[in-house]
């Protein structure tokens, strides 16, 4: 039920580190896959050479080509990742389309440029001409990078393990649906942080990121503070260990 109040919503989301200081949260969150997933016992992603590839101004082939290079990155440093925290690596796939599809994964499309299966572990991405009017910036790296985001929460049982917790109110619902969202961007922060040097960008790229990112600000997905927050936490550590949202205060996840 859950997970089908937040898809009518049109939601776009659909280790032990101590809890972030503050206030108690409002709506406290028992689980200890949650709480106390061993992900976040298990350091910073290495860091990994990835190649950027061009990708040209409304053209799907380079932009295809862009994303497989970077999904065969994140393949590899959070497989290493799992692996040190004691999880086993599940391939994640990838599709594309050119125009949003009536449903995917059983679920009506809504105004996404892309979503995370977690039954099939495929990601959906479509590559509209209006999404490749800027390839050169780092939005299309971080749009998959979230979405792996997602898929290292299913893997890690933080998914299933959201899905499960109890919800009083639509208040409560929200809020634990921002934690999960905002820490797919943390971790699409710290994904970033592992291949940063090979990519040889500045300050000004990320600046321009997170720029994009509060754009994606919502109830479901938390305010652009919130955003702002985790996904430098995540850039500036490169370690699952600070995305932790499941410990900080209702303030941080607003």
């Amino acid at each position: 039920m859950k997970l089908a109040k937040i898809a009518l919503a049109g939601s776009v989301a659909l280790g032990l580190v101590p809890a972030v200081s503050g206030t108690a949260a409002a709506h406290p969150i028992k689980s200890r896959t949650l709480t106390d997933n061993r992900l976040y016992g298990a350091g910073a992603l290495p860091a990994t050479d990835c190649r950027e590839r061009p990708v040209k101004k409304k053209d799907t082939r380079s932009a295809k080509a862009y994303l497989n290079e970077v999904l065969t990155c994140l393949t590899r440093s959070w497989g290493a990742e799992l692996h040190q925290a004691g999880l086993k690596q599940s391939r994640m796939k990838l599709t594309y389309a050119t125009k949003a599809p009536a449903k995917f994964c059983g679920i009506k499309w809504g105004d996404w440029d892309a979503y995370y299966c977690d039954a099939s572990h495929t990601v959906l991405i479509v590559l509209r001409k209006d999404l490749l009017e800027e390839p050169g910036d780092l939005y299309l790296f971080n749009l998959l990078a979230t979405k792996y985001g997602e898929h290292v929460q299913n893997v890690a049982g933080i998914f299933r393990a959201w899905a499960d917790v109890h919800y009083r109110s639509n208040a409560e619902l929200a809020e634990q649906t921002r934690r999960y969202s905002l820490q797919s961007y943390c971790f699409a922060g710290a994904s970033l942080r592992s291949f940063w040097k090979s990519f040889r960008r500045d300050q000004e790229d990320w600046d321009d990121l997170l720029y994009y990112l509060r754009g994606w600000a919502g109830k479901y997905d938390g305010n652009r503070k919130s955003i702002t927050y985790w996904a430098n936490e995540g850039f500036k550590s490169g370690d699952p260990g600070a995305c932790n949202t499941w410990t900080a205060p209702s303030s941080k996840v607003a």
